[in-house]
This record gives C-alpha cells, structure tokens and sequence, in this order.
C-alpha cells in the first residue's frame, strides 16, 4: 500500500510584523468569543508555531489577552488606549459614515475618484478614498495619507475656505514643500485660492500628475468647516465648461448628507 506524503506547509515570504498585525486582525474580528491558536494560524496562513510565537509577543505587549483556561486569544488593553489617544480624530470615522452614501451617489454620476479629506495637525488628512467603476487608475491619495494644505484639491478646498490672513501664513509656512510636488509652487496656490471666492470650488490643474487634475469643495456644518470632497480624473473630464455641474453635483451630495456648501 503507497502511504500518501504530504508536502510541508511553506509560507509566503512575509515580515514578522505583517504576520503580527494579521494574526491581530483575525483575533480583532473574533474577539468576542475569542480565537484558537489552531484557529488563528490557520486564519492567517500562518504554521501553528510561528502563530504562537507572534501571538505570545502581542499577549506580552497587551495587544492581545490569553485566557489560560480556554486556551482563546482575545484583543487586549492596547488597542482601545491607541484609539483613545486618537481623540479628535476619532469623529472623523463618523463623517465619513454620515457622507459615504451621498458621495457614493455622486462618484457614480461624475466618475472618477472621490477624496474626503479633513485637517488634522495643520494638514490635510485623506479619511475616505471612493473609486466606484472609475476609469482611471492613478489614485493621488490612499486613506491615512496626509498632504501639506494647499497640495491637492481637497487640500487646496480647506486651505481656501480659511480667512486671508490663516490662508497667507500656512502658504508662508509650506512654500518650500509645495515645490515637492509636480509643479506646484506658493503662487499658484495663492492664486487658485483667490478664484474659489468667485467660483466657489478649487482646481488642481494636473499640476501634481501630468493629465490627471481635481475639483473640490468645502465642506460646512453649522457654519464651521470640517472636510473637502474632491473628484480627481483626467484634465479633459475636468474642463472649464464642465466644472460648474461637477460643483453643483458636489452641493446636492453634501446637502443631502445635512452638511453645507458655504459657511453661511
């Protein structure tokens, strides 16, 4: 009788801190009840040995607690004090809950990508990234991704929506990274600035990435601001005489959301 042999179980190449981080995922997901260590490794790709190792380090460093009794892995103290000290940051997950199926109907009426993006630290942080069926493939932005104010569409909708003399003394204060993206430079976004008065909206004139260029808006609640929407495509879908009903299509989505265009 031929014995069956079975292969030895190769992982994929992988850095230890990939395989941690996905061991805490899986763990995460299941906390509740709680995750075998066989369950875990599994999950994970991971062999049972490595899995151990990897999850008595996240037990060691309160990531995750081990309940000797069960023999369940389930998530620690650390991730709750991490999300703690987020603080404000924490209302931006709520924005982007509230405005995601507003946006969502826009992005399938304009195309293209949809950036949310809120000022976080003196800086455009990028929250939500909406891509739908889009046609392009370049993406300026991913979430978590952060940009000097000024530097993008959504960038550039926060930095215009501030008062002259806020506007003046962030473009003093950044003028030197702006020369780190495409053609960007202090002066064109000073002038891009003044036109959002006039036009209510801001563009990003593929001066970052040839050919592909962005519209964005403030966005308002109560009178103060708390994000930008932009849509980035290709320069030609982003003409002069289409930028208009991009903006309004921009404004029935951040209505509909309870949110406003303008300050006031």
């Amino acid at each position: 009788m031929l014995l069956e042999t079975v292969a030895p179980r190769v992982e994929e190449p992988r850095s230890s801190l990939s395989k941690a981080l996905a061991l805490l995922v899986v763990v995460a997901e299941r906390s509740q009840k709680g995750v075998s260590l066989s369950s875990a490794a599994n999950r994970t790709g991971l062999h049972v040995a490595t899995a151990h190792r990897l999850l008595t380090a996240l037990v060691d460093e309160n990531f995750l607690n081990f309940d000797p009794y069960t023999k369940r892995y389930f998530l620690g103290l650390m991730p709750y004090e991490i999300v703690n000290r987020a603080g404000p940051d924490l209302e931006f997950l709520q924005l982007r809950k509230t405005l995601r199926p507003a946006l969502d109907i826009a992005q399938r009426t304009l195309g293209g990508i949809i950036n949310l993006s809120v000022q976080s630290q003196g800086e455009a942080l990028c929250i939500a990234v909406l891509d739908g069926h889009a046609q392009i493939l370049v993406s300026t932005l991913k979430v978590g991704a952060r940009r000097p104010l000024g530097v993008g569409a959504a960038s550039l909708a926060l930095l215009a929506a501030q008062p002259r003399e806020i506007r003046a003394a962030v473009i003093a204060r950044e003028t030197e990274r702006y020369l780190k993206y495409g053609r960007l430079t202090a002066l064109l976004v000073t002038e891009a600035c003044e036109r959002f008065a006039g036009d209510g909206y801001v563009v990003n004139e593929a001066l970052i990435i040839p050919d592909i260029g962005a519209l964005a808006i403030p966005v308002f609640k109560h009178g103060t601001l708390v994000c930008a929407v932009s849509v980035t495509n290709t320069i030609s879908h982003l003409h002069p005489h289409a930028r208009a009903g991009i903006a309004v299509t921009f404004r029935r989505a951040v209505t509909d959301a309870g949110f406003h265009a303008e300050a006031a």
